[in-house]
């Protein structure tokens, strides 16, 4: 995220902009890992996000119809789970960190996943877009007085 903390807001809307481009497009090359109805329904709340923008007023329920059909054919494509280490080894202490369970996916929950994690991104991105705008509003409300 320090990479998007040195872009203006219009490279940082642009970048989110270029990102549901690239975003819409994986999901109509995806072939048959969704449902035809999740399929039209993620397409068009994408294509409604990039006309509208990320910070529309439709945003929010479109940012939310998406994450629910991602978020959801991932779990229909995992197939178990198994414990990993998620830490390092210290020398002196040993090991270091926890164990977590991460999901056992099919090959199709494996690309629906990497949807989901450059969905997520995007929606990190128009976390701080939100920021800056809302600093901007705010600052010219302050000079106004």
């Amino acid at each position: 995220m320090k990479y998007h903390d040195h872009l203006s807001i219009q490279e940082l809307w642009a970048l989110i902009l270029l990102g549901l481009d690239v975003l819409h497009d994986a999901v109509q090359s995806s072939g048959q890992i969704l449902s035809a109805t999740d399929h039209t329904t993620l397409s068009g709340s994408l294509a409604a996000l990039r006309e509208e923008g990320p910070i529309g007023p439709g945003a929010s329920n479109h940012i939310g119809q998406a994450a629910n059909i991602l978020e959801a054919a991932v779990c229909r494509e995992t197939l178990g789970h198994q414990n990993v280490f998620d830490g390092t080894h210290d020398p002196e202490l040993g090991a270091v960190g926890q164990v977590k369970s991460a999901p056992i996916l099919s090959s199709s929950g494996a690309e629906l996943e990497s949807l989901l994690r450059h969905f997520r991104q995007l929606l990190a991105m128009r976390e701080l877009l939100t920021a800056r705008v809302d600093s901007e509003l705010q600052l010219a409300r302050l000079k106004a007085f």
